[in-house]
């Protein structure tokens, strides 16, 4: 699954991101986050989440490991990135990582429902910046090419995903 809610790129809210990638052998990476979309704004809205990250995160998920630089950027200091295996690891989605799920986009939602775009002066985010990165990185593109063809693949990436005019 793979779910992401981009605010209007007019402003500096981050963008909500959830994925969570079910591997053969009962393997499973999972990452959920605000993801910032101006640098100057992470520890504004990574602090609205720090409530959430030390109840669902901090000590219930071990870190899923290092993040490529290129990606890290794109990552609040309070995500939750964890890999999960062994015969727990469905029931420990179902119960604890759908409580943070819904914990998660709770928070979300409140933040966009208190957002003001009259409080907050003219932004330049890297909305562009992300979905170039998306694009170019996007691990379901062979799965996507296998079943349905590179052209259909390709334009379902560029024009429905990860469009560079939003």
């Amino acid at each position: 699954m793979n779910l992401v809610v981009f605010p209007s790129n007019e402003t500096s809210l981050p963008v909500w991101g959830v994925d969570l990638v079910s591997l053969p052998g009962n393997k499973h990476l999972l990452a959920m986050d605000v993801q910032p979309m101006i640098k100057e704004q992470n520890d504004v809205y990574s602090e609205k989440f720090k409530g959430w990250f030390d109840e669902h995160v901090d000590k219930q998920f071990e870190w899923g490991g290092d993040l490529p630089p290129e990606a890290s950027k794109f990552f609040s200091t309070n995500a939750l990135w964890t890999r999960l295996s062994g015969e727990e690891a469905v029931d420990i989605i179902q119960t604890k990582v759908f409580d943070a799920f819904s914990a998660h986009l709770d928070l979300y939602l409140q933040l966009l429902k208190e957002y003001q775009s009259d409080e907050e002066e003219e932004t330049t985010n890297h909305h562009e910046e992300y979905l170039q990165y998306r694009l170019a990185n996007d691990p379901a593109r062979p799965m996507l090419k296998s079943l349905y063809g590179p052209e259909w693949t390709e334009e379902v990436l560029t024009k429905v995903l990860f469009p560079s005019e939003m």
